[in-house]
């Protein structure tokens, strides 16, 4: 997840509304104020849960030299990707639409892995959202793919908010869910608890009112990928992937960030977790993920949990063939018989 700094929606400042204010961010601000602000965000604007699916269409459309195809469902047109056979793995970004684009060009997915990606509201070629997108939401998009594509179990991958998500959809469709590798997903009962996160997102949302998303997104790069990288892999992480996430700034501050922070998982919800996780951290990872991944240990006593050395919070990026590596073998692990 990341925080962008401009002001315009569809690339007119002026049609977007604020959100925030200086005022309500800044250095002192308080860790629960922060919370309490991403619900106010939320109520200002948010639509009800998606209905039904709707009827579907698809097209295809060439992307970065590979084929994606979209499907209109709930309202939206989704841009996705289906490709191979054998057991279906589904990868659900974060707060980049492209973050998973190096791990799935790993020769492991070739043999025995039917791999679905796809781009969330608001990323790639898929509708702009006009306000917050909720969990329901984005719950509704990922199965509404899944059941267009005949797909009725799969494993899941997931980092950061796309970790969150795939926890709401344990919550709505266990039965969908064959296993769940969340990599650091975004807590925000936990890291609204950390001044450190907290401040450096009101001073991106502050920068991103007023325009500045370039500033507004390294503020909240610093905050997410913290200091302790190792400084090499944070220069070539930044090189690859910083356009991207100012590209991205609306999405993230004016659909993710809000529906983030009306959502919770709590400990009741982690008592109906049946299947099998893997639950990933970066050894250089901020210490509010820190606090995540353990907190997760701790609900989850029957997760398999990995620390990734030399990378942060950003591990799909940061290291794309060894998560590829690390996510297969988890996946052999837990083989899915066809239903």
């Amino acid at each position: 997840m990341i925080a962008r700094a401009a002001g315009e929606m569809s690339g007119n400042a002026s049609r977007v509304r604020p959100r925030v204010t200086g005022s309500e961010v800044g250095e002192a601000l308080r860790p629960r104020l922060m919370f309490r602000m991403w619900l106010m965000f939320v109520r200002r604007g948010v639509t009800g849960p998606c209905s039904r699916v709707k009827k579907c269409s698809m097209k295809d459309t060439i992307m970065n030299s590979q084929v994606w195809r979209q499907m209109h469902v709930n309202g939206a047109q989704i841009e996705f990707r289906d490709e191979g056979s054998g057991q279906a793995v589904v990868f659900v970004h974060g707060a980049m639409g492209e973050e998973c684009t190096a791990v799935l060009a790993d020769p492991v997915w070739t043999t025995g892995y039917r791999v679905i990606h796809y781009h969330r509201r608001g990323y790639g070629n898929s509708t702009r959202p006009e306000a917050p997108v909720t969990m329901a939401q984005q719950c509704n998009d990922c199965l509404a793919l899944l059941r267009h594509m005949g797909v009725q179990r799969a494993h899941f991958v997931g980092q950061s908010y796309g970790a969150v998500i795939i926890l709401q959809i344990i919550k709505d469709a266990p039965e969908v869910v064959h296993t769940a590798a969340l990599l650091e997903p975004a807590l925000p009962s936990v890291m609204a608890d950390f001044p450190e996160f907290t401040s450096a997102v009101g001073r991106a949302l502050s920068l991103y009112q007023s325009g500045d998303k370039r500033a507004a997104m390294d503020v909240f790069a610093g905050a997410v990928v913290g200091s302790d990288v190792p400084a090499e892999v944070d220069r070539s992480f930044r090189e690859k992937y910083f356009e991207v996430w100012v590209r991205d700034a609306d999405s993230v501050c004016q659909s993710d960030l809000p529906a983030l922070g009306e959502w919770n998982f709590t400990t009741d919800d982690a008592r109906s977790v049946k299947q099998p996780v893997l639950n990933v951290m970066g050894a250089h990872t901020p210490p509010f993920f820190r606090e995540v991944h353990s907190r997760l240990q701790s609900w989850l006593p029957d997760a398999e949990n990995v620390v990734v050395p030399g990378v942060s919070h950003p591990l799909l990026q940061m290291d794309p063939r060894g998560m590829a590596q690390r996510l297969a073998s988890f996946c052999r692990k837990h083989p899915l018989t066809p239903l």
